[in-house]
C-alpha cells in the first residue's frame, strides 16, 4: 500500500486553526499571571526570604544585633543589641531567626518573667484595646507582632496582665524602639507589607 505523506487542504486548515487557537490561549493566560506556578513541590510561605534579602540583613542590619549560631537547628538567631535587659518590670524583646535550610525568617517574642501567656491592655485616643498572646508556632508570634506594632508609634499607655495583676509595660521610649526596629528589619527581610507596618 503506497504511503501518502502529503497533507490535505482540510488537514492544513485544521492545523492552522489549532495552532492559532493555542497561541491565542497562551497570550490570554499571560494576562492572568498574577500568581505564577510553583513547580518546586514546596508551598511558598509569607516568611520566605531570598538570598539578596538575607545578605542585606546579614551585612547591613546584622551588625546592630547580637548573633547566636544554633547549629543544631541550622538557624541563626539575632537579638537587637540595644534591647532592654534586667528590668524590675516585665519586658518584651524580639528575636529574628533565619532558617538556612528552608530560606525562611521568623520573628519570636521573648517576654521576660517567663510569661508564656499574657494580655496587653492599650489605652490610646480615648479607647482601650486588648491583645492576647499565647506561646505557639511561628505564625502566632508574627500575628501578635503585627497587632502590636501600630500602637508602638502612637501615644499609647500599655499595661500587661501577668496572671495576678496589671503591670505597666513599654513606658520608656527605649523599650518601644527596641521593638520597632527589629519589626521593621524583619519586615524588610521577608519583603512584606502588613497592616500597620511601614515598608522602607
Amino acid at each position: 500500500m503506497p504511503k501518502n505523506d502529503t497533507l490535505t487542504p482540510e488537514m492544513l486548515k485544521i492545523l492552522k486553526i489549532f495552532g492559532l487557537g493555542s497561541l491565542l490561549f497562551v497570550v490570554v493566560l499571560s494576562f492572568f499571571d498574577g500568581r505564577r506556578a510553583n513547580n518546586s513541590g514546596k508551598e511558598i510561605s509569607i516568611l520566605s526570604i531570598t538570598d539578596a534579602e538575607r545578605l542585606y540583613f546579614n551585612n547591613v542590619r546584622g551588625i546592630y544585633y547580637d548573633q547566636e549560631n544554633r547549629a543544631d537547628a541550622k538557624m541563626m538567631v539575632y537579638r537587637f543589641g540595644k534591647r532592654i535587659e534586667g528590668a524590675d518590670h516585665p519586658i518584651l524583646n524580639l528575636s529574628i531567626l533565619i532558617n538556612r535550610v528552608k530560606n525562611e525568617a521568623y520573628i519570636y517574642l521573648e517576654p521576660s518573667w517567663e510569661l508564656d501567656d499574657f494580655k496587653i491592655k492599650i489605652e490610646v485616643a480615648q479607647r482601650t484595646d486588648t491583645l492576647s498572646f499565647s506561646q505557639g508556632d511561628k505564625f502566632s508570634h508574627f500575628e501578635f507582632v503585627q497587632q502590636l506594632y501600630p500602637y508602638l508609634s502612637e501615644n499609647s499607655y500599655f499595661t500587661l496582665w501577668d496572671g495576678s495583676e496589671w503591670r505597666p509595660i513599654l513606658q520608656d521610649d527605649k523599650e518601644r524602639v527596641a521593638l520597632r526596629i527589629p519589626i521593621k528589619d524583619f519586615l524588610r527581610l521577608i519583603n512584606a507589607e502588613a497592616d500597620g507596618f511601614e515598608k522602607d
